[in-house]
């Protein structure tokens, strides 16, 4: 039987213990270190990883700073509810809902405003815009409760509910709408502000009411109707509706920045302000959502978590952040939690903490001032150039600039982001490598072997077909058969895991948990989408997205610029007489030889000579504008701070680019050097850099796999004898839907082990899922017994046409076994057929499937690429025709922005319409803690019924059996395998 191997026990071992370390009162764990040898597996007994946790706590809340052998390794914040979701707000925490990336996206602004705070500098707008930010992230909030309806069999009365209780939500926000900005200037500013706020919920609140009323119609005249609702996509999907309300809001809320920034009454501004730029980050949130088919969608989807006790605690760790996005971080936390505070009701605002509090100094052009005096500039200056040399040795961390009156004062903030993640030099990578080589060299001698590393089990489909023709095996043998295994399989894995752990001392943790592990029972996935054609389009539509979003949507001046120079470019290689004519003999003489030096073909040397005029165009007019914030000066920043690091890069990519082309020692790759040979310009060194980087990408892409969270623990309220004490005649007609939540329980129970089991018991229970259950909610709940890999893009390049050969000869085949069966009495002869017809349908659906998804994703990035110029033109146009109306205090921003919100209204409907979205649906299946839940709820809804008031807590029949509350986090208890038996085969 495949137990696992000691190795693996080993890993997930270890993984439970950090958790539990994370969310205990313990200060230090000690884990036996894992070889990096295949066949090895703990390392050397001398080796132990030790993990240190070292509190902050400056209040209720505390952040906790792990480091792993003295090295910065994660930190966590432990806090509380309601300060998770301030975070969401402030976009550190990281969601996976729709609205909760929308308002993450637009919180982005919070970290840039409060960026500013920490260098002593306030906007002389971030209150009101701050303010306005709130006003409509609570609108989007108000959404979240129609976006947790979606793959849900729901009735038209929760949609009623739902939707009634969105309006009511809008009104109580319409309701504050004035005292909420009575101590701003938005009034000041932009008189009309308030009322626009005022009709644009009254718009919110009757589309709301209309799509209700569509609903009601379709679904009095065909109650199946109401299936193209629950849907993820389509044109009555609830999502649709959802993202076509926070799409129009973020037009609005653009207008009325717009407005703010333009009014007559501030300094004179050409830019609408970093505000703007969350806008459209949230914006693309939006339109490049990629919705989970199947997964319903629960609070922690939205970063709403609860625990028991009130403490809950988010892992940052498990974010990959870089150095820099710790600190910004950290900064949120300290001004979530109150450990730093500004005042900014006053004329003279202040920050403040335990320390004291500091005045800080009103600013207007956000983007040029990046200090708060020239002290500072020069201090910033020459520390970043001390890090440039410095970061070629050793680790380094950026200045925390501090510009205050009195030196003694610190923020909080500054404390906490001095213990983020140092930068690390690429002199230390090679070290480090070298390091783990010598350890790895030290484990074949040293380290404890490992243990059953040839276990592996093999599909038997064929022999399946064949034994599905015969008799369905009882159940209560199946399970009993299973749960012995089970037994066995956890034994000989407790023996495996005790031969490594009983080699180290003093690696047992007894300390008592203290708070709840912020984590959701599923991730959000649109399906697997790792195919060749479908990677092809997003590094396509990844690649245009850096144009179309950095340029066009961010700044679209910069992208009338980007197109003029691009096409002037072009013109001057397909049009060198008229270019000569309009732009001279020496700029056309110059920018040919120049294109011609990247690529020998006219279109080859059109798009490089292009695209580089372009791209220096736009980043003049971005440093021109946004000055030292630029874009254009950011990266050169980025590079120059490490240097070292990005010329590595440099030379591997060039290294690569020139081995392609022209071989090794004269070898050169048949047929692909020669092809990239021709594309070669009269320079062909400037073309080595791109040809390296583009093949080291998609290598990097067709070997990369995401690595896949197993199942875990699933908290089930129910034990599945609450309903012994009813009637038999009322249990009777229910007996179905006890079965299914017993089974479903015992499959959540033993989800861990189940993969382990021999093939024939997979098999039995295969069988019995597919009786007792409908076949979406089988193939989801087959999951756990057969888990799902995330194969690499090489791998599906060949397994996808490849696994054709055996699925058609088991066709094939099935028409031999059926008649055989049927020969010999099998009770089901055609299952044979019926198992390989069905699972060969599938296959060439979820193929077929494959090339409508890359499909629609090729047409959407064209869309992107063809629309963009026109956006930026129609942009372009409205903010001059802003700026000059501003002039005569007019300001049509708003207005002008609805009537942008309609058209992308229309472009929207449009493409939901035209999205296959019954198709995509049909071959993805739910992950199975949903379909978990799903049958837990029935089985709740089946006890309500039964009894004359809703299941509460006071319901007082069998409270005496039934179980203490389980924290989310906790393992589902295991009961004894004669009790789980007797339980399922009763009620079979």
């Amino acid at each position: 039987m495949p137990a696992e191997s000691a190795k693996k026990l080993l890993v997930k071992y270890n993984q439970r213990q950090y958790q539990e370390f994370l969310t205990d009162e313990a200060t230090v764990l000690y884990l036996p270190a894992v070889s990096a040898v295949p066949w090895i597996g703990a390392a050397d007994r001398d080796r132990v990883d030790v993990y240190e946790k070292a509190p902050y706590k400056f209040g209720e809340h505390q952040v906790n700073f792990i480091s792993k052998n003295g090295e910065p390794y994660s930190f966590q914040w432990q806090t509380n509810a309601q300060r998770l979701k301030q975070a969401v707000r402030w976009g550190i925490v990281r969601t996976e809902s729709i609205t909760g990336k929308v308002i993450a996206a637009l919180g982005n602004y919070r970290i840039t405003a409060h960026e500013r705070v920490a260098k002593g500098m306030i906007s002389n707008t971030q209150r009101l815009k701050l303010q306005l930010l709130d006003h409509y992230q609570q609108r989007f909030e108000a959404l979240q409760e129609l976006e947790s309806l979606v793959n849900k069999e729901n009735s038209l009365a929760t949609y009623s509910a739902a939707i009634e209780g969105y309006i009511q939500q809008l009104v109580t926000i319409r309701s504050k709408l004035e005292g909420e900005f009575s101590d701003t200037q938005l009034l000041a500013l932009t008189p009309e502000a308030i009322r626009q706020l005022h009709q644009d919920i009254a718009e919110d609140i009757a589309k709301a009411e209309c799509y209700l009323r569509a609903m009601t119609e379709k679904v009095l005249n065909n109650p199946q109707a109401l299936r193209d609702y629950n849907r993820a996509r389509g044109e009555n999907s609830i999502l649709h509706f959802i993202k076509q309300q926070m799409s129009d809001n973020l037009y609005q809320m653009q207008g009325i920045n717009q407005d703010i920034s333009y009014s007559k009454k501030r300094h004179f501004a050409l830019t609408r302000g970093s505000l703007n730029d969350c806008i459209e980050d949230a914006r693309r949130e939006i339109e490049e959502h990629k919705a989970d088919p199947r997964n319903a969608i629960t609070a922690e989807h939205h970063g709403l978590y609860t625990s028991e006790n009130g403490s809950v605690t988010y892992d940052f760790g498990r974010d990959n952040l870089t150095p820099a996005r710790q600190r910004q971080v950290l900064l949120g936390i300290s001004f979530i939690e109150g450990w730093d505070t500004v005042d900014d009701e006053s004329e003279k605002p202040i920050v403040k903490n335990q320390f004291g509090s500091e005045p800080l100094s009103v600013i207007a052009a956000t983007n040029w001032q990046l200090h708060r005096n020239f002290g500072s500039a020069i201090k910033s200056a020459a520390f970043f150039v001390v890090n440039i040399f410095k970061g070629m040795l050793t680790y380094t961390h950026p200045w925390e600039e501090e510009a205050w009156e009195n030196q003694q004062f610190h923020l909080i903030a500054k404390i906490l982001r001095e213990k983020a993640s140092l930068n690390e030099p690429l002199l230390l990578k090679p070290i480090k490598f070298i390091k783990a080589l010598m350890y790895a060299l030290k484990d074949c001698f040293r380290g404890i072997r490992n243990l059953g590393t040839d276990l592996f089990h093999i599909p038997e489909l064929i022999f399946d077909d064949w034994k599905a023709s015969k008799p369905l095996k009882d159940f209560d043998t199946v399970i009993k058969d299973a749960e012995k295994s089970l037994a066995w399989i956890n034994e000989k894995e407790a023996e495996r895991l005790q031969y490594i752990l009983g080699s180290f001392s003093s690696l047992k943790n007894d300390a008592k948990p203290v708070s709840l592990l912020a984590k959701t029972d599923y991730p959000l996935t649109a399906g697997e989408q790792n195919d060749i054609l479908t990677a092809m389009v997003r590094g396509f539509d990844g690649f245009v997205s850096v144009f179309t979003h950095n340029i066009y949507a961010k700044d679209p001046v910069a992208g009338l610029i980007f197109t003029t120079a691009y096409a002037a470019g072009a013109a001057v290689i397909f049009y060198p007489a008229l270019s000569s004519v309009v732009f001279g003999t020496g700029y056309v003489n110059w920018l040919t030889n120049f294109s011609y030096s990247m690529g020998s073909g006219k279109l080859a040397a059109a798009l490089a000579g292009g695209s580089t005029q372009a791209q220096v165009f736009a980043t003049g007019w971005d440093t021109a504008i946004h000055g030292p914030n630029g874009a254009g000066v950011t990266v050169a920043m980025q590079i120059a701070e490490d240097p070292l690091t990005y010329g590595s890069y440099f030379a591997l990519a060039y290294g690569l680019g020139y081995v392609l082309v022209n071989g090794i020692n004269g070898h050169k790759i048949p047929v692909l050097s020669d092809i990239l040979h021709e594309d070669l310009g009269s320079t062909p060194e400037a073309s080595y850099p791109f040809i390296g980087g583009k093949f080291a990408l998609a290598g990097y892409e067709l070997f990369h796999r995401d690595s896949k969270e197993e199942l875990h623990p699933v908290h089930i309220k129910f034990n599945g004898t609450e309903h012994k004490d009813y009637p038999k005649y009322l249990i009777k007609s229910n007996e179905q839907v006890i079965t299914r939540f017993l089974f479903a329980r015992w499959l959540a129970i033993h989800a861990e082990t189940l993969p382990k089991l021999e093939s024939t018991i997979l098999f039995e229970i295969e069988r019995h899922l597919d009786r007792l259950f409908s076949a979406e909610d089988a193939a989801s709940l087959k999951k756990i017994l057969y888990p799902e890999k995330e194969p690499t893009i090489a791998f599906q390049l060949f397994s996808i046409p490849l696994t054709y050969i055996p699925a058609i000869c088991r066709f094939c085949f099935a028409f031999i076994l059926s008649p055989l069966a049927w020969y010999m009495g099998n009770p089901e002869p055609a299952q044979p057929i019926k198992r390989a017809s069905s699972d060969l349908y599938a296959k060439i659906s979820k193929d077929l499937n494959r090339l409508l998804i890359a499909g629609s994703q090729l047409m959407y990035g064209c869309f992107k690429v063809l629309a963009s110029p026109i956006k930026a033109l129609a942009f372009t146009t409205n903010m001059l025709i802003s700026r000059i109306a501003a002039l005569a205090d007019w300001l049509p921003a708003h207005s002008i922005h609805q009537y942008f919100a309609r058209i992308h209204s229309f472009f929207n409907n449009l493409g939901e319409w035209m999205y296959p979205a019954r198709a995509t649906k049909s071959v993805i299946f739910a992950h199975p803690v949903h379909t978990i839940k799903a049958v837990e709820h029935s089985y709740k809804r089946m006890l309500e019924q039964l009894e004359t008031t809703p299941l509460t807590s006071d319901l007082t029949f069998q409270q005496e059996k039934l179980p203490a509350p389980l924290s989310l986090n906790s393992p589902i208890p295991e009961p004894p395998p004669s009790e789980t038996t007797n339980s399922l085969v009763a009620s079979i």
